[in-house]
């Protein structure tokens, strides 16, 4: 009995159960249904205009791009920064529940089962294009609230998206369920935020002399 209660706890100790883990993911989403309907989106709809104000005329087209162009664009009162820091966090805070899977699918490959590999797929669909790091909040960074932490965090993907391409676990399951092109993407903006931010912030100055030989050669610099 002893030695069955080791092995269990031994697996256990990798990550949380799923059933947690899903209790939680669904706990996230609620609160998102619970927001006000004037702020709530869906992921279909993750880089769109809100409808802030329903006296309004409908606004066409997307709140986030890739690049804005020459143009400064000035929204009243930073909505696309506010709008940005709502959305991205929610998408962070499902990435950070799921992660313990790709801890799990880098040191534990042999313990995966279905259900863990959806939660990994999970982790890192989430962990991809964040509203915060694309355009017009990724060229104005000096009005984005903690900064320095967005920075971190951007870091982190960016390792974990460059562990997809050389373990065999984790790339299998990135290729099976991520979308390669939301990789790239996601991958040449968080690359374009800490390349911009290392001239004015020592962390990211750190982070760049090591992301740089990881992404060297690679189709991530353009």
């Amino acid at each position: 009995m002893a030695t069955s209660t080791t092995g269990e706890a031994a697996v256990d100790h990798t990550c949380p159960p799923v059933a947690l883990v899903k209790e939680l993911a669904h706990q996230l989403e609620s609160w998102r249904q619970l927001l006000h309907r004037l702020l709530q989106w869906s992921d279909q709809a993750r880089f769109d205009f809100p409808s802030v104000d329903v006296r309004s005329t409908h606004v066409s087209g997307n709140l986030f791009t890739s690049d804005q162009g020459p143009v400064p664009i000035n929204h009243r009162y930073n909505l696309d920064i506010i709008t940005a820091q709502l959305r991205t966090r929610f998408y962070y805070a499902r990435f950070m529940i799921y992660r313990p899977f790709i801890y799990k699918a880098l040191h534990f490959s042999e313990m995966m089962t279905t259900a863990d590999v959806d939660c990994c797929a999970l982790a890192l669909q989430s962990a991809c294009r964040w509203p915060l790091a694309m355009a017009p909040p990724k060229d104005k960074k000096r009005l984005v609230p903690y900064l320095f932490a967005w920075t971190q965090n951007f870091v982190g993907i960016l390792l974990i998206l460059r562990m997809t391409t050389v373990n065999d676990c984790l790339g299998r399951i990135a290729s099976e369920s991520v979308d390669q092109e939301e990789m790239d993407f996601t991958a040449r903006m968080l690359l374009d935020w800490v390349r911009d931010v290392r001239q004015v912030d020592g962390i990211a100055e750190w982070a760049w002399r090591l992301l740089d030989p990881l992404y060297n050669n690679r189709a991530y610099n353009a």
